[in-house]
């Protein structure tokens, strides 16, 4: 593969491990405003509960409510379980697009060590042929 299309294919890689990552930040995210929505509905929910305890006439009403709430909690909890399969697959994503990357990359830089070492051996060589040139006219010259 030439140069151009090794720094494509890197470039391409980069760009899909980049994607990965930024979809894995937003099902953490997600899972983030999971967790603080199930968490303040809990403090709703015992802040009813104090209201309640407090005043018999709201008591006919709670019953509906807390179902409602543990409805809620529900879809909250299973919907946190579902990102949580998404995040594991994600997670293998990520991974497995970081090590397709590191191939090109590996390629690339033995591709640039080659040459490297070819360029300083034709250097050591013209600057051996130069030492044998000079020699060989010392040698003529003496």
């Amino acid at each position: 593969m030439s140069r151009k299309g090794m720094a494509g294919m890197i470039r391409l890689h980069k760009w899909q491990l980049d994607e990965k990552r930024r979809n894995l930040v937003d099902l953490e995210n997600m899972k983030a405003g999971l967790l603080q929505n199930l968490t303040d509905l809990q403090e709703d929910l015992i802040a009813e509960q104090k209201k309640v305890s407090e005043s018999p006439i709201i008591s006919i009403t709670y019953a509906g409510y807390a179902q409602k709430v543990m409805a809620r909690r529900l879809n909250y909890v299973n919907s946190i379980l579902e990102i949580d399969v998404s995040l594991e697959d994600m997670k293998d994503q990520v991974a497995e697009a970081f090590k397709e990357l590191k191939k090109y990359e590996v390629v690339e830089r033995r591709d640039q060590e080659r040459k490297l070492a070819a360029r300083n051996l034709k250097q050591q060589n013209d600057l051996d042929e130069l030492a044998i040139n000079i020699h060989r006219r010392r040698q003529n010259m003496a």
